[in-house]
């Protein structure tokens, strides 16, 4: 490697990693996040395929999650489900769904007024499902991969909204990229 590059690489390094770095070092409470450690979210989600196949329908669809989290300060981790329909195919009625498992880190990047800003990544397994089983061949477990942001709303001592927005990618049977509008609900215990 030579001079130039390793420092135009050092300076994309640079410029990547500072703002994330400074926007944990800003102090922010957990202005919108739930006052309780553990909560419950539920969400609906609308999905954009990013790639198009020629054998499936690659409209916008819908989905939905639920999922456990346990907050610490501005930080917060989360286990849940996904279950969203992502193909359709062009012959006959079959559609495919995304059945996922994921675990979801997130941080609370500013808050005011019970309202915060939060980035999130999001990493999991799972398989397509067939609508009807009987006409599809088993599918293998596929990893998953993204991540994005979004807004809570602190709607009462354990009630919050989160609009959300994201990107992730599915590796395996059939190996797509989508992006995701969800809006939900979370509970504190």
């Amino acid at each position: 490697m030579t001079q130039p590059e390793r420092t135009d690489l050092m300076t994309l390094s640079f410029r990547g990693i500072l703002p994330l770095v400074l926007a944990l070092m800003v102090p922010a409470g957990a202005g919108a996040q739930s006052l309780q450690k553990i909560s419950l979210q539920g969400s609906g989600a609308v999905l954009f395929a990013t790639r198009n196949d020629p054998d499936y329908d690659s409209k916008t669809r819908l989905g939905w999650e639920a999922q456990a989290r346990y907050t610490f300060g501005r930080f917060s981790f989360g286990a849940g489900y996904q279950r969203s329909t992502v193909f359709a195919f062009t012959e006959g009625p079959l559609t495919l769904a995304l059945s996922f498992g994921f675990m979801e880190p997130r941080v609370v990047l500013a808050a005011r007024r019970g309202v915060a800003l939060y980035l999130a990544g999001r990493v999991g397994a799972g398989k397509l499902v067939c609508s009807n089983p009987d006409e599809c061949a088993p599918q293998k477990t596929n990893i998953g991969y993204g991540g994005g942001g979004g807004l809570l709303v602190r709607l009462s001592n354990r009630l919050s909204a989160d609009l959300g927005g994201q990107y992730f990618e599915v590796r395996g049977d059939l190996p797509s990229g989508y992006a995701m509008i969800r809006a939900g609900l979370g509970f504190g215990l």
